[in-house]
C-alpha cells in the first residue's frame, strides 16, 4: 500500500471515529434537565376499566453524562421518602429504575417523551414491586403520565438523597398517608375487585 492510500484509510477513518464521538457526546433534544429538570408523575392503575387515577409525585433529573447511545440521569423524588434510581434515554424514550423503603421496594418506568407536547410531557407505564423471596410482590401495572413543571430547588443530586431521604410520607386529599409511590394499596385492591 502506499503512502497517499494509508493516509486516504487512516483519514477515513479517523472521520468515522470523530463522527461517532461527536454524535454519542451531544444530548437528546428535548430531554429531562435542559428545560426544566422537574417533573411530576401521575399514575392510572392499568387494570382498572376507567383507569382510576392513583398518586402523582415529584420527581428531579439530574445528568451524569453519555454512554453509547444513550443519556443517563440521576433521579430522586422530592415528594416521596428515599426514593430515587437511574434514568436512561435513547431519542424519546426513557427507561428508569429506582427503590424506595430502605431499597426493598422497586419501581420501574418505560415511556416517551410526547415531542409535540413542547417538549413538556410524557406518557408510558409505571410498575411497583417488592421482594418476597418467590415471584415478587407486584403492586400494580399503570400507565403514566409525566408533566415537565420547573427546576428543582436542589441543584446536586446527592444534596437531594440526603434532603429528601426523610422528608415524611406524602398525604392524598383526605390527609391519610401515601405510603406507597404508587399509591394507595387500598384504593389499589378495592378497584381490582
Amino acid at each position: 500500500m502506499n503512502v497517499p492510500t494509508v493516509l486516504k484509510v487512516t483519514g477515513a477513518a479517523a472521520i468515522l471515529v470523530f463522527a461517532n464521538y461527536v454524535s454519542a457526546q451531544s444530548t437528546y433534544n428535548p430531554n429531562l434537565t435542559s428545560e426544566g429538570n422537574r417533573w411530576e408523575v401521575t399514575a392510572y392503575l392499568d387494570s382498572s376499566a376507567g383507569h382510576v387515577q392513583l398518586a402523582t409525585q415529584g420527581i428531579c433529573f439530574y445528568d451524569i453524562g453519555v454512554s453509547g447511545t444513550h443519556y443517563l440521569y440521576y433521579w430522586v423524588s422530592d415528594t416521596f421518602p428515599n426514593w430515587n434510581g437511574i434514568a436512561t434515554q435513547e431519542g424519546d424514550q426513557i427507561f428508569m429504575h429506582g427503590d424506595y423503603a430502605e431499597d426493598v421496594g422497586h419501581d420501574g418506568f418505560e415511556w416517551e417523551i410526547v415531542t409535540s407536547s413542547d417538549k413538556n410531557a410524557g406518557a408510558g407505564h409505571w410498575k411497583e414491586w417488592r421482594e418476597d423471596g418467590k415471584f415478587g410482590n407486584t403492586i400494580g401495572f399503570a400507565n403514566a403520565h409525566f408533566q415537565r413543571v420547573g427546576r428543582c430547588e436542589v441543584k446536586d443530586p446527592f444534596e437531594a438523597l440526603d434532603k429528601y431521604y426523610d422528608i415524611g410520607f406524602p398525604r392524598d386529599e383526605f390527609g391519610k398517608e401515601i405510603t406507597l409511590p404508587f399509591g394507595d394499596l387500598k384504593l389499589i385492591l378495592e378497584t381490582l375487585k
